[in-house]
């Protein structure tokens, strides 16, 4: 019998780059979501896990490129746009009140 995949491990199947663990932890406690269920479909189809996986490609967007045991992990320009686009269009799926916002104004010491 096979078994399932846990939640943790179907958020670091979004993308191969190495997400740290507590970015996980807190990213999924904040939406309410357990990393040891299992990733079931409905789970997977879940307002919980979708609005999490938005909330990790916003991250990834804005994530640096490394280098990790001799692999390589950067994205392009156009990928980190990909990444925001496809988590806005999650936020906005779900009217998500936690969804970051833009912030317009001044910022800095000096005008």
């Amino acid at each position: 019998m096979a078994t399932t995949a846990t939640i943790l491990e179907a958020l670091k199947g979004v993308n191969s780059y190495p997400i740290p663990l507590r970015t996980l932890v807190e990213t999924a406690e904040r939406r309410g979501l357990k990393l040891t269920d299992s990733a079931t479909q409905k789970a997977l189809k879940g307002k919980c896990f979708r609005l999490t996986t938005a909330d990790l490609l916003l991250w990834l967007s804005l994530a640096p490129n490394i280098t990790q045991g001799g692999q390589s992990y950067s994205f392009t320009d156009e990928q980190r746009k990909q990444f925001r686009n496809q988590a806005q269009d999650i936020f906005d799926e779900f009217d998500d009140d936690l969804a970051p916002k833009a912030t317009y104004g001044y910022k800095g010491s000096r005008l």
